[in-house]
């Protein structure tokens, strides 16, 4: 048994350097969330620049963001775009632009779309679209009447609670007035910041169970470092990491915990199946010397799988299909911006 708790930790401790794409654990082979001969598809090339939020609606029709720098484009940037592909059909379309900078989407309980807008030029905002109607609100733009950062990601939870990230990832003369943060907005429209200590948080996934939060961070010393702090990482991440929290029925958080961490490339977006396994994006940002990876949580914090991506693909969002797409996993990828499917042996998680 200890040479097999070795040989375990020692499976592990490669899997993390990317050597490896599968982990032996205590109990015998852990059966893999792909199959051996699975292969990553390009299902979509439209967009211009840095590809993200990839989310499904309830039909099963497959959203994206295009994050147009205006650092990365200079002339005749729209501001942002959210394309929308259709799995029936195969086609891509415009679904808004401008996005006010969209970068991560977040599919409600009740359908709608949620989306995370970003800074450099953005709307510095949470947003909701009704996808039926097309009407577009403003949920959150300021807290404690001091203008966000920029909208990251989000999720929501059972009770239709919505949790997401709001730092300053991209340069400009946009004014500075909060932290980098990660905050609940109630039903009620009550914003309450919640305490992480996370030094760039990222991606943000409740568990199936709804009593975890998962939340990334991109720890990058070469992005902007916000001046309001936190000034250094509770959890000591120097590039990615993800940490896990304890949530209550109230939407608190507590006993944060890092469950998983890379020195060399960052994390980023996230998804979960429903069997509570965190699927996490990782880069390194280089689109000249791209490293990318898909690493899988399972719900005890176990590497259950290291999933290469496609050759020169940055990874930065993921997310289930749903319907006769339920097994399939969706990937964003960024410079350029490139949409992959791959199925698998699981199926998404999604509150409704």
């Amino acid at each position: 048994m200890k040479n097999l708790a070795h040989r375990c930790s020692l499976f592990i401790a490669l899997s993390l350097l990317g050597g490896v794409s599968s982990c032996q654990i205590m109990n015998g082979p852990a059966k893999n969330v792909t199959a051996p001969e699975s292969q990553w598809q390009e299902i979509s090339k439209t967009g211009l620049v840095f590809a993200e939020g990839v989310v499904a609606d309830k039909t099963g029709k497959i959203y994206a963001t295009d994050l147009t720098r205006t650092f990365i484009m200079k002339e005749n940037n729209p501001g942002g775009t959210i394309y929308q592909y259709d799995p029936l059909t195969q086609i891509t379309v415009k679904f808004m632009e401008p996005s006010g900078m969209a970068n991560g989407l977040h599919v409600d309980k009740n359908g709608d779309l949620l989306i995370a807008q970003g800074d450099d030029t953005g709307g510095r905002a949470l947003v909701r679209k009704n996808l039926i109607t097309g009407e577009l609100k403003t949920l959150v733009r300021t807290f404690e009447g001091k203008r966000l950062n920029g909208v990251n990601d989000i999720t929501s939870d059972a009770q239709g609670r919505l949790y997401f990230t709001d730092a300053r990832y991209a340069p400009g003369s946009e004014a500075i007035e909060l932290p980098n943060g990660v905050y609940r907005l109630d039903n009620n429209g009550q914003l309450t910041a919640l305490d992480t200590g996370l030094f760039r948080p990222n991606g943000i996934e409740v568990s199936p169970k709804g009593d975890k939060l998962y939340i990334s961070a991109t720890n990058f010393t070469r992005l902007p470092i916000n001046p309001l702090g936190p000034k250094v990482d509770r959890f000591g991440i120097t590039a990615g990491g993800v940490v896990v929290f304890d949530l209550d029925a109230s939407g608190q958080i507590s006993n944060g915990k890092l469950i998983f961490r890379d020195d060399e490339l960052a994390t980023d977006g996230m998804t979960m199946d429903s069997s509570g396994n965190l699927y996490v994006a990782t880069h390194n940002g280089n689109a000249k010397e791209p490293k990318s990876r898909i690493v899988v949580l399972s719900p005890a914090h176990e590497v259950l799988q290291i999933i290469p991506t496609p050759q020169g693909s940055l990874s930065t969002n993921l997310g289930f299909g749903r319907g006769a797409q339920s097994h399939l996993l969706f990937m964003s990828s960024a410079l350029p911006w490139k949409i992959y499917q791959l199925p698998t042996h699981r199926t998404g998680h999604y509150f409704n």
